[in-house]
């Protein structure tokens, strides 16, 4: 119920926005996907949550003599604002990685695509994602917190805010921010990487921008949005046929 309860207020609250401030008047409310990606938005949640709780449990078993309860302790014993700021940044850091690994390694890209499949964005659009992928970004993002020893609180916090920041930058807005463009993930920023320009191409895989600047993978073209999104390959529409995908798909 919870689930349908989130999805109403995030349909409502950004469907207004994209209603009121669209950066694409003509792309439709119920475009080409939607459907597909309601199935990933409620699907999606029950299979990660199970998926990403049996292999961090298996982890744990496996590799709990390399927690460090000291190190734990040290890092607790920060001021929360700094915890989240290390926490955030060292989660950005990984998740630039696996990330980046996704588009350049063939047989990960199989799984990525599914999520560059979309040929127009809006906030639903963040949902498109092959579980198998995400469990993966789960655990390698929240294994190096765990271990580090960040309190629950930080963790709730960094969860809430990786769980709405996607979900902003997908959507059919025209918000720019000039400043932010470099220290948060903004919509005319990601909306960069989902494009199909070939100048755009495995660029902005961050969250955290300044990861991209420092390995060179920025690109925010000024007073500009990108002219087309999507893939050159053919993805299946269905939600079925994306998860099976990725073990069919021999192309990149």
């Amino acid at each position: 119920m919870k689930f349908v309860i989130a999805f109403l207020v995030l349909w409502l609250l950004f469907g207004i926005l994209e209603w009121l401030y669209p950066l694409r008047k003509e792309q439709k409310h119920f475009r080409q996907g939607w459907l597909t990606d309601v199935a990933h938005f409620f699907f999606n949640h029950i299979l990660v949550n199970i998926g990403t709780y049996l292999v961090a449990t298996l982890l744990y078993i496996f590799f709990r003599g390399a927690i460090s309860p000291s190190l734990q302790i040290a890092v607790r014993s920060q001021p929360d604002i700094l915890q989240f700021a290390e926490a955030f940044f060292i989660a950005q850091l990984t998740f630039y990685a696996v990330h980046r690994f996704a588009h350049s390694v063939p047989w990960l890209w199989r799984f990525h695509v599914i999520h560059h499949s979309s040929a127009e964005l809006d906030w639903l659009a963040s949902a498109r994602l092959h579980p198998l992928e995400m469990i993966v970004v789960n655990i390698a993002v929240g294994v190096p917190l765990f271990l580090l020893g960040f309190t629950r609180e930080t963790f709730g916090i960094y969860l809430v805010f990786s769980a709405i920041l996607p979900i902003l930058n997908h959507s059919n807005t025209k918000f720019q921010f000039p400043i932010l463009n470099r220290i948060i993930a903004t919509p005319e920023f990601h909306h960069w990487h989902h494009s199909n320009d070939l100048a755009a191409r495995d660029k902005n895989f961050s969250g955290f921008p300044i990861i991209d600047l420092l390995f060179g993978t920025y690109y925010v073209p000024k007073n500009q949005m990108p002219a087309t999104y999507g893939v050159d390959e053919i993805i299946p529409q269905t939600y079925w046929q994306q998860l099976l995908y990725p073990f069919q798909s021999q192309h990149r």
